[in-house]
């Protein structure tokens, strides 16, 4: 089997839940979301696998199996290659008895062994796509209607269970789906979210801009703030804007010079006004923004889709809630390759 074949991870967490719905209405535990962990379980004894998923449609999948004996070149490579957060899923397999890891993450799988063993694809057989899956339910209940059955597929609730498996069968299956549902209970541990976080930050700063929205680098608005205030005294303002149309402020950079606080206050209110003027339902609104001069004239850049080198965090930096609310406006073809590590759920 190819890792690839499993599809996102929303995808096999649906049919792993799917079949740990269909074996808990038939008594058998050997498919289960776990209560104590939100982790999928498949398998008994010795020979076991099991997911969770993770905010920004990540996901790790990791097993042990009796042939699969983890030896020091496994668990180099693990360690060599496995990102850090993978190893929050459960950290007293992480390098012991773990005989294969698997992750997901910008839009790929991945694992250790880079080849998926034998052992490890038998596991996941009964859950390796939607047409196994619905044929299990098929010939497990062959006296249910197709469309029964159809049912039960697209929507797991009480009725459609009971349909399939009877009242109360549907009792037991219905506590899987409904753990299913709560994947999302357990958050990301403190050093996950900060490496995530941190990992997000990094790519923003090497990313380049997805394309030129057409801007005036001398803006009629700033052209009449310059006329007003510039004193001759060269300076540099740089804000970050994320977290703004939440009801935030600019953060300024720390490296802003040449301004005194109240000619700062006033170039914020021009940045506010040109910002919400530029920004487009489309492409979204910059980031980003500097503006620089020489004391005779004043210029603005900004940075929509990277984090450029000319503005220093005072701080942390932008949260992961606020950047997916900015690319949340944005249409799909205007939001850079990072953006698709954001969690769904706000940090």
């Amino acid at each position: 089997m190819n890792l690839q074949e499993l599809g996102a991870p929303a995808a096999l967490w649906r049919r792993w839940v799917l079949l740990a719905a269909g074996r808990a209405a038939l008594g058998d535990h050997t498919c289960e979301i776990r209560r104590q962990d939100s982790c999928a379980h498949l398998g008994e004894g010795a020979a076991w696998l099991r997911m969770r998923r993770l905010a920004g449609n990540r996901a790790v999948l990791w097993g042990h199996h009796p042939d699969l004996k983890p030896d020091v070149s496994l668990r180099d490579e693990l360690l060599d290659t496995a990102p850090d957060w993978s190893y929050d899923v459960d950290s007293a397999h992480a390098v012991r008895d773990v005989g294969f890891l698997g992750w997901y993450a910008h839009s790929s799988w991945s694992s250790v062994p880079s080849h998926m063993p034998d052992e490890i694809g038998a596991m996941l057989a009964p859950i390796a796509s939607d047409a196994v899956l619905a044929e299990w339910w098929r010939t497990t209940w062959p006296d249910a209607t197709d469309d029964h059955l159809a049912a039960v597929l697209q929507r797991p609730d009480g009725p459609t269970l009971s349909a399939v498996v009877g009242a109360a069968a549907a009792t037991r299956a219905g506590k899987q789906v409904a753990r299913g549902r709560d994947w999302a209970g357990r958050p990301l541990s403190a050093t996950a979210t900060a490496h995530l976080r941190q990992q997000i930050h990094l790519q923003m700063r090497s990313s380049v801009e997805l394309g030129d929205r057409g801007h005036p680098a001398r803006p009629a608005l700033l052209r009449q703030w310059a006329h007003v205030n510039l004193t001759g005294a060269p300076f540099r303002h740089a804000v970050c804007a994320v977290g703004v149309e939440q009801g935030g402020a600019f953060v300024r950079s720390a490296t802003n010079s040449g301004l005194a606080d109240a000619e700062q206050r006033s170039l914020d209110n021009v940045l506010m006004e040109l910002r919400m003027t530029e920004t487009d339902e489309k492409s979204g609104a910059w980031l980003f923004a500097r503006i620089t001069s020489d004391g005779r004239s004043a210029t603005v850049e900004r940075a929509y889709d990277t984090w450029p080198a000319w503005y220093v965090a005072p701080a942390a930096g932008p949260t992961m809630s606020a950047l997916h609310a900015e690319m949340e406006q944005r249409a799909p073809g205007w939001r850079p390759a990072w953006a698709g590590l954001l969690p769904s759920e706000r940090f």
